[in-house]
């Protein structure tokens, strides 16, 4: 199976971005906000995708056929501020040409957006939202007058 070349970059920059995050925001025990939401380990389980008109789709199990350690990478957010992102040492090979060197980031979570600000001082923004232990960033792309609607699904570990 391929995987389409928008889905490829949206994935590598995805993937990018995540590895070299930081939390900005601490939060206090309890706290149900955004950023208390996002403290702890999370592993994509789903990543959907709907190119126009066309029913979204999952190609998690795709990207698994192609990459099988990708189900394995974990990103952990700390109460510190902090967020590492963890890939398994049989999959570093694997995933070099598309994570490259990971540095650190900063990231902030307002109004239903996550921001994330690269050691470069580029940012992305992406819709986050949560359901119980499920985290999903949203984001859409338009190539061509073909709007690309991309959903990302981590679950809490």
């Amino acid at each position: 199976m391929r995987i389409s070349l928008s889905l490829r970059k949206l994935l590598i920059m995805l993937i990018l971005s995540s590895l070299s995050m930081t939390v900005m925001n601490c939060s206090k025990a309890g706290d149900d906000t955004p950023t208390a939401q996002i403290v702890g380990t999370w592993k994509i389980t789903n990543l959907f995708v709907k190119e126009g008109t066309k029913a979204e789709q999952d190609f998690f199990s795709q990207i698994i056929l192609v990459l099988p350690c990708f189900k394995d990478i974990a990103f952990t957010f700390k109460n510190s501020g902090e967020l590492s992102g963890s890939v398994p040492t049989a999959c570093k090979s694997d995933v070099k040409d598309y994570l490259g060197t990971s540095g650190t980031a900063k990231y902030e979570v307002s109004g239903g957006k996550l921001t994330i600000t690269d050691t470069d001082g580029s940012k992305t923004v992406t819709d986050v939202s949560f359901n119980g232990n499920q985290m999903s960033w949203t984001s859409s792309a338009v190539d061509a007058n073909v709007t690309t609607t991309t959903r990302i699904v981590l679950t809490k570990q």
